[in-house]
């Protein structure tokens, strides 16, 4: 028993009072860090608010620093929404705003879009006729199902590729807009209206998503169940979005709608950076906010901390040629640093192999490692000349962009076992499981089984499970169907149990014989062997998953595995050596050393935009973002002539180069003509009269 009760009671006072002072410090501190307009777009905490956040200019910085100020201010922790775009955005504001909120209980909700929306519909779905152990599909289980209902209505023409199906899909469901009518002459659109409606059938009937469903099915629970939307809206009274540029139609009525009358929504964004208008994404929605959200106060962030002056001049004059923009011009206390260098090749060849020699000698000459060095180039199929050109100099390098981890077979098989447990209906998994391992179930024995299901209102796993009475099958076939429907029930029943998952997961492996699988189907034991490693992966992943989740389960594991994968191409890093990236991967990215390949007209702008304005001011934009990655040195390059489907064809320097300033620019020569003792200097007196003046 307490003697002193009081004197108990008044130092735990004192010692939550020193708590409490050492996290207003710890705010103060990090708020008196930032410059005026920063500071500004972090104390406006009521009402809309947009935040135009030049390239470079700490935007992350800002919207973490205002989540920790609202909840210093004595907002509940869990009335703060911060919503962005990847799992890599989301955890660095994650961190960044537990490490200014270390003495205060609670964190912000910090999500991506998809996260979010899956976490309502796990929850709320149900009254739009689904059931919340719902499978969530990627493109490879879309493109199976597009492909089974061409099979069923007969649709057959070679000029048909799925995956445009599959893309028309995806822009119908992020346009919130109807199927339309058939255009005859054109396979896609022709197709289009009769795939659709079944598309959303089949899912359904799966109990399956797909990714753009997650936003699609939300927006429409929550327009037509006011209760639900007014219960998550009383939930999150403080919105913050980051990358606002990049929202498309749907994600743009999900924010109305969860904002409601309230109104307390920040979003922060650049329009000169909206470089994703092809999949969907609409600039009018940060164009338009001011007029869309009534007393919208507008802060602009200009000052860079990332470019040098001429690298910013050079992105500057380019951007201020496009016509739909809001007026800002970034700037830095940097200093200028050197010009920005051009470079005209005769050839690819020789494009790639200067940026070869110059790579090389930046690294002998300065202190510059290949890790600080990115090739941008319009896309990864023009890699080829830079990857051999940096072999032949012995340069490391890393293109961004391979295959991800979750396409590869082993993978894909497993997790389809994994699936069908955590989901009944799932048809598509169950018949990949039925084949790996094989099973000894033919076209024919599947057939007979999905019209039994079909006709009799069951699941296949139904069928499955009934395989013995159903006529046609063979007595062998209607053995492995009922094995299959038995070790999907034993393991749903082990799964749920809560025994450690990672085991049930090796112990499934075992039993249906895959890794044996594995060793028939690979010819050698090495192919076999990197397979399995994969698949100890996989396990990791399991009980990684387990170790950090206070209610671990296989619905949980797949629905982490799903948005890891399905957002796997906003999650690429770059690797060792110099960075070979496309310019739309490379937002995001920054580097000290960056050259820009390609700069030609038909390339950077691209042919199919040259029809329309708005399209060559997204070029414009992808062009912006390309510069603006530097943030030391800018070379870029363009050739005299390209081979153009085998045929040497003249190019014509873009039209974007013409933008730039001449006062910020250096034209260099092809390095064969210059006197190698010349080159020598030039390059010495450029980083060590310009670089060596300031700090990395």
């Amino acid at each position: 028993m307490l003697k002193h009760p009081a004197s108990f009671l008044a130092g735990r006072l004192f010692l939550c009072n020193c708590k409490a002072d050492k996290v207003q410090m710890d705010i103060s501190r990090e708020i008196s860090g930032l410059n005026p307009r920063q500071k500004e777009a972090v104390m406006h905490t009521e009402g809309p608010l947009l935040i135009l956040a030049g390239a470079g200019s700490g935007k992350t910085r800002v919207i973490t620093t205002r989540a920790a100020y609202l909840i210093h201010r004595g907002v509940p922790a869990g009335s703060v929404l911060a919503v962005t775009f990847t799992n890599k955005a989301a955890r660095e504001m994650r961190d960044r705003v537990r490490s200014m909120l270390k003495g205060i209980k609670g964190t912000p909700v910090i999500s991506t879009f998809h996260s979010l929306c899956l976490r309502i519909l796990r929850r709320d779905i149900e009254p739009l006729g689904y059931r919340k152990d719902f499978t969530v599909y990627d493109t490879s289980d879309q493109i199976s199902v597009i492909r089974n209902i061409m099979s069923e209505i007969k649709f057959h023409d070679k000029n048909f590729r799925a995956e445009a199906i599959l893309e028309k899909i995806g822009m119908t469901k992020n346009r919130f807009t109807a199927a339309g009518a058939a255009v005859p002459g054109d396979p896609v659109e022709e197709a289009f209206p009769l795939i659709y409606p079944r598309y959303c059938e089949a899912l359904k009937s799966m109990n399956a998503l797909d990714f753009d469903d997650l936003l699609l099915l939300t927006v429409r629970l929550f327009s037509g169940h006011p209760a639900v939307c007014e219960k998550y809206r009383e939930k999150f009274r403080y919105i913050m979005v980051d990358e606002y540029q990049d929202t498309n139609r749907l994600q743009y009525d999900f924010l109305r709608l969860l904002a409601g009358e309230r109104g307390n929504i920040c979003v922060v964004g650049d329009d000169d950076q909206s470089i994703y208008g092809w999949r969907g994404a609409d600039i009018g929605n940060i164009l338009c906010f001011e007029r869309d959200f009534p007393g919208t106060v507008t802060v602009r962030l200009e000052q860079n901390y990332r470019s040098f002056g001429h690298i910013l001049e050079a992105a500057n004059g380019v951007i201020r040629n496009n016509i739909r923009r809001m007026e800002k011009s970034l700037w830095t206390e940097r200093g200028m640093g050197p010009k920005v260098n051009i470079f005209r090749a005769l050839d690819t060849e020789e494009e790639a192999e200067w940026v070869a020699e110059r790579i090389s000698t930046i690294c002998a000459e300065r202190n510059i490692r290949p890790e600080d060095i990115a090739v941008i180039y319009r896309a990864n199929t023009f890699s080829r000349p830079f990857e051999e050109a940096l072999r032949r100099q012995r340069i490391p390098y890393s293109v961004v962009g391979g295959t991800s981890y979750f396409d590869r077979k082993e993978i894909r098989d497993v997790t389809a076992w994994l699936r069908i447990i955590a989901n009944p209906s799932d048809d598509m998994s169950l018949l990949r499981a039925a084949g790996a391992p094989r099973s000894g179930l033919g076209p024919a024995a599947l057939r007979i089984l999905s019209e039994f299901a079909r006709s009799n209102s069951k699941s296949l796993l139904e069928a499955f499970g009934m395989a013995g009475s159903i006529e046609g099958l063979s007595r062998s076939a209607a053995a492995s169907s009922e094995a299959i429907a038995g070790i999907v029930g034993r393991y749903r029943d082990m799964f749920g149990k809560g025994g450690k998952m990672g085991d049930t997961l090796r112990s499934l492996m075992e039993d249906i014989k895959y890794r044996d699988y594995l060793c028939r189907i690979y010819k050698t034991t090495e192919a076999a062997f990197r397979r399995m490693q994969n698949l100890d992966e996989l396990i990791a992943s399991v009980t990684h998953y387990e170790s950090v989740e206070n209610s671990p389960s296989l619905q949980g594991f797949l629905e982490a595995m799903a948005l890891a994968d399905l957002v796997a191409e906003k999650e690429e890093k770059t690797g060792r050596g110099v960075t070979l990236v496309s310019f739309h991967s490379s937002k995001g990215l920054e580097f000290p050393v960056v050259f820009i390949a390609g700069a030609e007209e038909e390339i950077i702008p691209h042919r199919k935009s040259l029809d329309s304005v708005s399209s060559v001011e997204e070029e414009r934009r992808l062009f912006y973002v390309g510069i603006t990655r530097a943030m030391k040195e800018l070379f870029i390059t363009y050739t005299e002539h390209r081979l153009k489907y085998g045929k040497k064809v003249a190019s014509v320097a873009s039209r974007f180069l013409e933008e730039i300033p001449g006062e910020v620019v250096t034209a260099l020569d092809r390095f064969e003509e210059l006197d190698p003792e010349e080159e020598k200097l030039y390059v010495k007196n450029l980083y060590e009269n310009f670089m060596a003046r300031f700090d990395d």
